[in-house]
């Protein structure tokens, strides 16, 4: 059984700064989103006020808060807090954490040129900051967090046989989001592809799909869209492995 050994990395002060300085600068961003809360009448992107508070129904957002809680504790962790170490330390957490952002993050950048995700707009302070949360919570902390996995906290691989695990939150989110946008008045879809007749118009408009259909149309997306996440938790446990091979090498 080799010994747990820390990277030197995680002992660096100035490495648990960093991560400090990311943690809370990512905090704040969600915070500002939440405080400076301005709705503007959109009739494709945005034709109802939900209210400041549903951005926390959003992926993005969840995954994104999911992205602060893991470089915070990894900050504390660095700076020798024991309990922050156990947590920070887990690569089976690490692994979730970052599968789930870089889908977020990928996602995201498929829609842009498909036209399902709202233009950036630099015009005014509210729309400039409105853009950059975007671009942070999609093309600046995927990136990141990527990059920080192929720096492993400890020498601890993870099984692969626990890579079914990656699937369990978005299948409860899914579920949720769909439940919700079907029995919610104003009806709300985090993201289109949840509403039962998406994937029917877009596949079979002339075919004039009824409810039942659609949602039956639906059920090998979903699992589809499940396997993506396992597939890539898959990938980032391989990655996290053959790191820590060569480190015990």
């Amino acid at each position: 059984m080799e010994e747990k050994k820390i990277n030197p990395l995680y002992t660096k002060k100035w490495f648990g700064i960093v991560l400090l300085i990311l943690g809370v600068f990512s905090v704040m961003v969600i915070l500002h989103r939440l405080a400076y809360y301005v709705y503007e009448f959109d009739p494709k992107y945005s034709p109802i006020d939900y209210g400041r508070f549903n951005i926390l129904s959003y992926f993005t957002v969840q995954s994104n808060i999911f992205v602060c809680f893991y470089l915070l504790v990894s900050a504390f962790a660095v700076f020798g807090n024991k309990k922050a170490q156990k947590i920070a330390f887990d690569p089976m957490l690490g692994a979730m954490v970052t599968t789930y952002i870089i889908v977020t993050g990928v996602v995201y950048c498929c829609g842009i040129p498909l036209g399902f995700t709202p233009p950036f707009k630099w015009d005014n302070p509210t729309h400039a900051m409105s853009s950059f949360i975007q671009v942070y919570h999609h093309m600046i902390i995927p990136p990141i967090m990527l990059a920080l996995w192929f720096f492993p906290a400890i020498n601890k691989k993870v099984s692969y046989k626990k890579a079914w695990l990656f699937g369990i939150y978005p299948l409860a989110y899914s579920i949720f989001s769909m439940v919700r946008g079907a029995i919610s008045n104003p009806t709300f879809y985090p993201y289109p592809f949840y509403e039962p007749s998406f994937f029917a118009n877009m596949l079979f408009a002339d075919k004039g799909l009824n409810l039942f259909q659609s949602y039956l149309l639906m059920l090998p997306v979903l699992v589809v869209g499940i396997g993506i996440f396992i597939a890539l938790g898959a990938i980032i446990i391989l990655i996290n492995n053959r790191l820590i091979k060569e480190i015990n090498e």
